[in-house]
């Protein structure tokens, strides 16, 4: 599985694709603030030109790194199907369990790679050209992407298990959507009539980082912030990290290449 691992991350080191991918997603964040730092200085009384506003958005939305996960694994390994990648792999003799186990690992390592660039460029942008003070949303942004990690790893290895269970690309890409989001909302929403699904919808990822957080320009109101939030988040990554590689590791023993 080493071995998979260190010629895998000497493909994507060597390939332009995530390269683009990062420098994409970090050029939009750096013209957000752009625009932001356009407007505070043409506009009279401006009141969103700040470095807490442009954190805020990741804050509300810290979602997103599930779907970032999502775009990795699949820039990374969707066309291996088509390429014949997959079963020179396996012809060589590495055990499909050690594949998905080892994509899984690239795919989580690539994707935190992006993040801390893309996050580089987004904060430093931010601190360069707006102002306001930095502290407390920097603090709160930084505790928001720790606790959602471990879901965002769950996601991840969800994305590497669809992509080795259906034959196209876009059918994984609507499971992942349904597994992640659909069912969650519904869920939420059910809930509201029916306790049992209430509850269920509560230890959702999806659920708690979009309901349980309220991010405004007057104060922050985060569940990371309290000892059971923070250990709601860590529990629901987690088990959601043995759910997804059980079911991965099953699917990759199973799929016929």
């Amino acid at each position: 599985m080493l071995n998979y691992i260190k010629s895998e991350g000497y493909r994507i080191t060597h390939s332009k694709g995530m390269y683009a991918a990062a420098g994409i997603a970090s050029g939009v964040l750096v013209l957000m603030n752009l625009v932001l730092y356009v407007s505070n200085k043409n506009l009279t009384d401006f009141p969103y030109g700040l470095i807490s506003f442009s954190l805020n958005n990741l804050i509300a939305n810290l979602q997103t790194l599930f779907l970032s996960g999502f775009v990795v694994a699949s820039l990374l390994f969707a066309d291996e199907r088509k390429n014949g990648t997959l079963k020179n792999v396996v012809a060589y003799g590495i055990p499909r369990v050690h594949i998905f186990i080892g994509k899984c690992i690239v795919s989580i390592v690539t994707a935190l790679c992006c993040m801390a660039v893309i996050l580089v460029f987004y904060v430093g942008s931010a601190c360069l050209l707006l102002g306001g003070p930095a502290a407390e949303s920097l603090g709160k942004m930084a505790g928001g992407v720790g606790a959602a990690l471990p879901s965002a790893f769950a996601a991840v290895i969800l994305g590497v298990a669809l992509l080795t269970l259906f034959e196209k690309d876009i059918v994984a890409m609507i499971a992942w959507f349904a597994v992640m989001y659909v069912i969650p909302t519904v869920c939420y929403y059910a809930g509201f009539r029916i306790d049992a699904l209430s509850k269920i919808a509560a230890w959702m990822p999806w659920n708690i980082f979009s309901h349980e957080v309220t991010v405004n320009m007057s104060g922050y109101v985060c569940l990371w912030d309290t000892p059971f939030g923070l250990a709601k988040c860590m529990i629901v990554g987690i088990a959601g990290i043995f759910i997804f590689g059980a079911a991965g590791i099953f699917v990759s023993r199973k799929k016929e290449i």
